[in-house]
């Protein structure tokens, strides 16, 4: 039972995962937590395997020296190397002189990939360009990752990893929702999480992405799948408001709470369209009223942890994604999520960062007063409904569930505590949202080079004529959520 007292609203529950309990329930609805799923899919098929890297001692007639360690490139900055073909004959290999100079810094060629030659990773990253594609490799302890994409500007990005111990290849698992295919892209390491990919001839909103390669969502869907595992997530400037969470048992009243904010602030909030295996009834809209799918879509997406939850009901799938509600984040608008306390564990258990609140009635015995005024269920009904709420009543109080607990004794002393909790006479406007509107969304980046937590991007346009800054500073300190859903977090500004 929720706590009860002269304060009419508790915030600061907590804010760690807790184990999830079982809820009684006889209409048989089972609500899994998406992240506990284990079903293993089928193995990735299997693709060429290059041979093993050796060197080639025609690319080593004219070796250069390294790059000074104050060479600013070796601050992060991936170092390019153009390579179209192997050299043929010991005259083109003495022309190309066994590297390839940008920016003061070489790299040298010296091993086989995939039928053509692949960088001695001798520094953080070597980006190749082929006559078939342009390749990124990102050195990461004992591994490489390989990020490649053909010249089709249709065709999608391809990953692929190199055990430089034993010298295999691996082609991982590869979750979330890739980039939108481009003519090229750059890429630097972050961290040992995580890669960020710029792509190139789209606008800024648009071109940053990170591809996680052991994040802990990483390391989770490695486990449960078995293989090798890698996942895409969209970079979003700025935070985004975070998703709310609201949950209680039937009869409290969070319906009518949720109906008073989005009748007062009809811009500022949006529902998240669920998703189905049912067939759509008359007069319902797929993407409207739900997203209508089938259940081995629905079941491999679960799989991929694509789901914040879902519930089997009579025979079907319901479920919340991930993609649906950062769809509503992504408009601007702050999403809300009514669902049950198991639902709430769920949430609280994946990626996504969320306000968590718990609307219970001032007693028991008043709830079921509301209950049976209602007058729309039967007496087994309302039986059913009374029993549940006394299971969710009872988990209200688990440590790190939820955030805050309103006490819904008067409904609109209740709406105003919970208008003040979502802090909704706050008009602030991010910092990054101006500077996106004053016109750099329309410029194409590239990166120029990184330090701990700060990436310069240049402009591949002639900035500089117009009166402005060709540089800008991502800032990567206060980054949030991740695959596969978004990253939010990132700041940028000018650099004169």
């Amino acid at each position: 039972m929720c706590k009860q007292g002269k304060s009419r609203f508790w915030s600061g529950v907590g804010n760690s995962a807790s184990s999830p309990l079982p809820l009684t329930n006889d209409d048989q609805i089972h609500r899994i937590p998406a992240a506990a799923s284990t079903s293993t899919p089928s193995p990735a098929p299997p693709h060429q395997i290059p041979p093993p890297i050796r060197s080639s001692p025609l690319l080593h007639r004219r070796r250069r020296r390294p790059p000074p360690a104050s060479d600013p490139l070796l601050l992060g900055v991936s170092i390019l190397g153009r390579v179209s073909r192997p050299p043929r004959g010991d005259q083109e290999a003495e022309d190309r002189g066994g590297a390839t100079r940008i920016g003061g810094a070489s790299a040298l060629i010296t091993a086989h990939f995939m039928g053509e030659e692949a960088p001695e990773f001798r520094v953080e990253s070597v980006a190749l360009e082929s006559k078939d594609c342009l390749q990124n490799a990102i050195d990461i302890g004992d591994k490489t990752y390989v990020i490649s994409r053909s010249d089709d500007p249709k065709s999608s990005i391809t990953i692929k990893i190199l055990d430089k111990l034993t010298q295999t290849w691996v082609v991982p698992t590869v979750l979330g929702a890739p980039p939108n295919p481009t003519s090229s892209h750059s890429a630097v390491l972050v961290n040992n999480e995580k890669i960020l990919i710029i792509e190139k001839g789209v606008p800024l909103n648009d071109s940053i992405w990170f591809l996680e390669v052991d994040t802990p969502f990483v390391k989770q869907q490695s486990k449960i799948k078995g293989t090798v595992v890698v996942a895409w997530s969209k970079g979003v400037i700025g935070e985004g408001q975070k998703p709310i969470v609201i949950s209680g048992p039937s009869g409290v009243g969070k319906g009518t709470l949720i109906a008073k904010l989005m009748k007062e602030y009809p811009s500022k909030f949006g529902f998240s369209v669920s998703h189905t295996t049912r067939a759509p009834r008359e007069k319902e809209i797929d993407g409207v009223h739900y997203h209508f799918t089938e259940r081995s879509k629905i079941e491999e997406e679960i799989s991929e942890g694509k789901f914040l939850e879902f519930a089997h009901v009579h025979g079907n799938v319901y479920g919340t994604s991930i993609e649906a509600v950062e769809s509503v984040t992504d408009e601007g608008k702050r999403c809300i999520l009514d669902i049950d306390v198991q639902g709430a564990r769920s949430v609280r258990a994946s990626s996504l960062e969320a306000i968590f609140i718990f609307v219970c009635p001032p007693s028991f015995e008043e709830l079921e007063k509301r209950l049976r005024a209602r007058g729309t269920e039967t007496e087994e009904q309302i039986q059913k409904r009374l029993r549940n709420a006394r299971a969710e009543l009872d988990q209200s109080n688990s440590p790190g569930l939820f955030d805050h607990l309103l006490v819904n004794d008067d409904l609109e002393a209740c709406y105003e505590n919970l208008k003040k909790l979502l802090s909704l006479d706050d008009d602030h406007e991010d910092s990054n949202d101006s500077f996106i509107k004053d016109g750099k969304e329309t410029a194409c980046y590239s990166i120029l080079s990184k330090t701990n937590s700060e990436i310069l991007l240049q402009s591949e346009t002639n900035e500089a004529e117009k009166g402005t800054t060709n540089l800008i500073s991502l800032d990567l300190s206060s980054l949030s959520g991740g695959a596969p859903g978004r990253t939010r977090g990132l700041k940028i500004s000018p650099v004169n």
